[in-house]
């Protein structure tokens, strides 16, 4: 079962793509009765109709797509259509129950729809309503939209990340704001619900996602203020330290390439180093390369020896006989190895998840552990519309309300 801490409060989801999904998944891990709303007829951006790289299996694209799986797990699925009279009432019962509501979509469009703050807050004065734009909800950029990768640029990461031989935007399609996001929609979910306790009345909280994602990045603003440098791409180096950096590595048993990352922080890692490589003169004083700064100086030099020394093994070698001397090493794997890590498998941090169209699939566990609750992937991601009768039933809707609300499009279980 999943944990306990968070059971019996409802959690209502409107939002899309990541950070606000990913938000609702972490709420129901600890226990929420998180019901996730989607937008009917329209589907949502990781629901498209047609994808060329939907995981296997029988059934539509949509209930397919790879990171609308990842993303969703245990909640509860009702797809409405907020533009017709059903939906809106549908909507408006869901807000009246709920604990926590929290939008998505760019400044201006929840408000729109007609479920504002004010509305909100009218129909359930205990509710805490989080908005998340990425701009914030007030502002010169009112109703701009973005995701995370313009989340990334904005923020002056996608500058500095990547490698200096490279094009600025030759990036991975990997964007801390959706982590920074999700994160912070948990935080504040149960900070504001612990002054609900206090007070008795829910609270409005405006979350920036730009302005979250630049408490993480404080070195690029800081250096500029205080140095006025403007940081640079490096890859995997580090510019106070030497060495430190990824080499490449003999190939592997199935000639795959191979690569190990080796750094070297202070004296006493680089003297264990030199010992491992079968140069213990490199730390002996009076070479150019015992010191700190002399090893900062002859950054190149010190690159080309080792490089010739790891491709002498595979990863897996350098990197054993590296860190058993007392150096920083270590191999550089890929995500699938993730299945085979000896410290992931003794946590019984993978799950494996059945799922009607996909089969069983190995998802990423939880982000913590809950004593004596055994963290558990209670609902897989829900079909389009998968629990709408549930749902609405628990709403007061008669069963031939429900009917009727299929009949106009006020609700639907699928796309196209």
């Amino acid at each position: 079962m999943t944990s306990t801490l968070l059971k019996g409060l409802r959690v209502v989801e409107l939002c899309e793509v990541w950070a606000g999904p990913m938000a609702g998944s972490l709420l129901g891990d600890l226990g929420a009765d998180v019901i996730k709303v989607e937008s009917f007829p329209r589907n949502s951006m990781t629901r498209p109709l047609a994808t060329v790289q939907p995981w296997p299996g029988e059934g539509p694209a949509f209930e397919r797509s790879p990171i609308h799986h990842i993303s969703n797990r245990n909640k509860r699925n009702i797809a409405l259509n907020l533009r017709s009279e059903g939906g809106i009432e549908a909507m408006r019962r869901l807000l009246r129950e709920a604990d926590v509501f929290f939008e998505g979509y760019s400044a201006g469009t929840v408000e729109g729809l007609g479920f504002g703050w004010e509305v909100a807050h009218e129909l359930n004065p205990n509710l805490i309503y989080l908005s998340l734009p990425g701009w914030g909800a007030k502002g010169p950029y009112q109703g701009y939209v973005t995701l995370g990768s313009g989340l990334d640029a904005a923020a002056g990461h996608t500058i500095v990340r990547g490698y200096p031989d490279r094009p600025v935007e030759d990036t991975q399609p990997i964007y801390h704001s959706d982590a920074t996001g999700a994160l912070a929609i948990v935080f504040a979910a149960v900070t504001a619900l612990q002054q609900r306790e206090r007070t008795g009345t829910g609270t409005f909280v405006d979350i920036s996602q730009i302005e979250v994602l630049n408490w993480h990045l404080p070195a690029l603003v800081a250096d500029w203020a205080v140095n006025h440098r403007r940081q640079e791409r490096v890859g995997n180096t580090d510019p106070l330290i030497v060495p430190h950096r990824c080499y490449r590595a003999a190939a592997g048993e199935a000639g795959e390439d191979s690569w190990v990352f080796v750094a070297a922080e202070d004296d006493a890692q680089w003297n264990a180093l030199a010992g491992a490589v079968g140069h213990p003169e490199w730390a002996k004083r009076g070479h150019p390369w015992a010191t700190i700064t002399g090893r900062l100086a002859h950054r190149d030099e010190i690159d080309g020896a080792l490089a010739e020394f790891v491709a002498s093994g595979t990863a897996e070698e350098i990197a054993d006989r590296l860190s058993s001397a007392g150096a920083i090493a270590a191999p550089a794997v890929a995500p699938w190895s993730l299945l085979s890590n000896p410290q992931l498998q003794a946590r019984n941090w993978l799950q494996y998840v059945d799922h009607p169209y996909v089969g069983t699939q190995v998802f990423p566990g939880f982000l913590w552990e809950v004593e004596p609750d055994e963290p558990s992937w209670d609902r897989p991601s829900g079909l389009v519309g998968e629990c709408n009768r549930e749902v609405l039933a628990d709403l007061g809707f008669s069963e031939a309300e429900i009917e009727d609300l299929y009949a106009q499009g006020a609700v639907g279980d699928r796309y196209g």
